[in-house]
């Protein structure tokens, strides 16, 4: 997708958000730790040893988590239509036929003045310009970068190849 169109009417850029269809680290950890968990026998004692516990429902929900297909997942971002669709700066940019908050004539309005993360990202969108601001949440991204938490994530499992030399254990 262009990644103008991952641009959120709030600033935030869609491309980093662990919903986001091309971003994998979430639905890879998802799998890796069904996989890892079914390997180690989990699916055997859990429900004995875990007070309300229920293996298959939380092995149904890692596979949810995993899934491209899934509901948790969007394909639009925010001005495809995906994402919270109450949320106010969303439809007041509609109404205004805005793009992006930051390119009102009333910014900062009563809306915004009292999110700092927000105001954060409209100054640096500003100190930088769409172009350069756009650039730097691509490499983001790129690099593993997940809005809600602020750190990057690789997630790997790597599976040993047949001319590898034999552990000695």
């Amino acid at each position: 997708m262009n990644p103008e169109a991952l641009i959120t009417c709030c600033g935030l850029y869609g491309g980093t958000c662990a919903r986001w269809c091309e971003y994998r680290p979430f639905r890879e950890t998802a799998s890796i730790l069904a996989e890892w968990l079914d390997s180690q026998g989990y699916q055997y004692w859990f429900d004995d040893f875990v007070e309300d516990g229920n293996y298959g429902n939380f092995r149904k929900t890692l596979d949810c988590f995993a899934l491209e297909s899934s509901w948790l997942v969007c394909h639009k971002c925010c001005q495809g239509g995906d994402g919270y669709l109450q949320c106010e700066i969303r439809r007041c940019c509609r109404q205004r036929n805005l793009r992006l908050c930051f390119e009102c004539e009333d910014f900062p309005c009563g809306k915004v003045e009292g999110n700092a993360e927000l105001l954060s990202r409209a100054d640096e969108y500003f100190l930088l310009g769409r172009k350069a601001w756009l650039k730097k949440q691509v490499e983001k991204a790129r690099r593993g970068f997940e809005l809600h938490t602020k750190k990057y994530y690789t997630v790997r499992a790597v599976e040993k190849t047949s001319k590898e030399k034999p552990d000695n254990d």
